[in-house]
């Protein structure tokens, strides 16, 4: 119970592991917080204990949108509220495949392997750089590792991506 309200409390790993969102069903109010925003997309780090924490943002947002008719509007963490909570989903899921389709490509453009920072500087912007760029970068990187399309090794402390022919 929350403001007299009785809210269900909705478990959405992917931007930290102990994220939640809040749905009050009467009413359709989805607090998102920073889950589903309305004109960016979540940082996803690469510093969780999950082995995927991409795969688990994806379903997360899987979750979300499965509420469909339910969601009425949306509560962010940034912006404004919005109504298309399921649409921006889908977009936010886009993004991320866009991101994903860029790291193969810009593996297939190394000619060696490469350190999660050299890459993120191929996937984000100079001005966008640091480390929440190569956090997520390794998100990213682990997601397509563990889907077979990368190999991973430790060198110098260093951990670099190739991707597999």
């Amino acid at each position: 119970m929350l403001a007299g309200r009785e809210w269900l409390a909705i478990h959405t790993p992917g931007h930290t592991e102990d994220h939640l969102c809040l749905l009050d069903p009467d009413s359709g109010l989805l607090i998102s917080g920073d889950h589903v925003l309305p004109t960016i997309t979540p940082h996803i780090s690469g510093m969780s204990y999950a082995a995927d924490p991409l795969a688990g943002f994806f379903a997360s947002l899987d979750k979300v949108a499965n509420l469909g008719t339910q969601l009425k509007l949306a509560l962010p963490a940034h912006g404004s509220p919005f109504t298309n909570v399921v649409e921006r989903v889908e977009h936010i899921k886009e993004h991320h495949v866009e991101r994903l389709d860029k790291l193969r490509q810009i593996g297939a453009d190394f000619d060696r392997p490469a350190t999660v920072m050299d890459i993120a500087k191929h996937l984000f912007s100079a001005r966008a750089q640091g480390p929440m760029a190569d956090s997520e970068t390794f998100a990213h990187l682990e997601h397509l590792r563990l889907a077979g399309e990368f190999d991973r090794r430790e060198r110098e402390g260093l951990l670099e991506y190739v991707r597999v022919s």
